[in-house]
């Protein structure tokens, strides 16, 4: 994903400008020409266009079942949510938000981090959680409305995935049921943020080996499909965390904590030609896949 519309928001309630539009759903017709040549506009079935109201573009193609959702309605929602829960007490110093649009508006993205809800890792002040909100919407169909929360480790920015991680709200246009982010949601997510830095902390008292780490890699992160029976890894995904492994094994020593940040890193910042956020939360689950594993758990105990 390229960043070059990320707006850091100064209104912290308001929408940024990039986003901050009204989208239709119209009805889609093309000339047609019978024998005698004479044209007829016809109406092309089961199919419709959204188009911005600011400036006339269109923004995808969808069927009739598409339920057209403003973003500015998802981020009032998760912003009411918030705001009751935090008592009002949401300021400049405390919260920060990055709205993020693709040039034609039809992605959107919203990133809130609460800074003083941190929680330290480590004796050095800046080794710290602080829990990160993460709000996703399309008008192409290429994303589903989405709100994760979750957490970020502040020095390399890296998502703090937990084994119970998933999408607190994931809605599809094409369902009638309307997306909902409640005061419960949001109070669920900065507990579990709290549980992460005890987590965290048992993590880096657990000593591992290089061995012990290899064998986990092959047989979550870096495994393939199987096949004729037999356990196979990318090399290539192999390499490129065993490499991020003797970071921060150097940095943090042969513990659990390093293993584990060895696998966020991997999936916060992944390198590809895609699109970097599907990528990113495809292996996010990977990372939840593996903290749930046998092998996770053996390492832990």
């Amino acid at each position: 994903m390229r960043l070059e519309n990320a707006v850091p928001s100064n209104n912290l309630l308001q929408l940024s400008p990039n986003a901050d539009f009204e989208v239709v759903k119209r009805p889609i017709y093309y000339k047609a020409y019978d024998d005698s040549a004479d044209e007829d506009i016809q109406q092309i079935p089961n199919r419709f266009a959204l188009i911005r109201t600011d400036d006339e573009k269109c923004l995808g193609v969808v069927s009739p079942k598409y339920n057209v959702r403003q973003y500015k309605e998802l981020v009032n929602k998760v912003n009411t949510a918030m705001f009751e829960s935090l008592d009002g007490n949401i300021t400049s110093s405390n919260v920060s938000f990055t709205d993020w649009t693709n040039p034609s508006g039809s992605k959107f993205k919203r990133d809130v981090y609460f800074w003083d809800k941190g929680i330290p890792v480590k004796d050095n002040y800046k080794e710290k959680t602080i829990p990160h909100l993460r709000i996703y919407a399309s008008y192409d169909s290429t994303w589903a409305e989405q709100i994760i929360f979750g957490s970020v480790y502040v020095l390399c920015m890296n998502g703090m995935v937990r084994p119970t991680w998933s999408f607190n709200v994931y809605n599809r246009h094409n369902t009638n049921k309307s997306t909902d982010y409640t005061v419960g949601m949001f109070k669920d997510g900065l507990n579990a943020q709290k549980e992460l830095g005890e987590e965290l902390f048992k993590q880096i008292q657990r000593k591992v080996t290089h061995v012990e780490v290899e064998h986990l890699f092959r047989n979550t992160l870096a495994k393939t499909e199987q096949v004729f029976n037999t356990n196979t890894y990318n090399d290539r995904t192999f390499v490129i965390l065993g490499d991020l492994w003797s970071k921060y094994s150097n940095s943090y020593g042969s513990n659990l904590f390093a293993v584990y940040q060895t696998a966020t890193e991997w999936s916060s910042h992944p390198i590809t030609k895609g699109s970097r956020e599907l990528v990113k939360r495809k292996r996010e689950q990977q990372v939840v896949d593996m903290l749930n594993s046998n092998y996770w758990l053996a390492m832990a105990a």
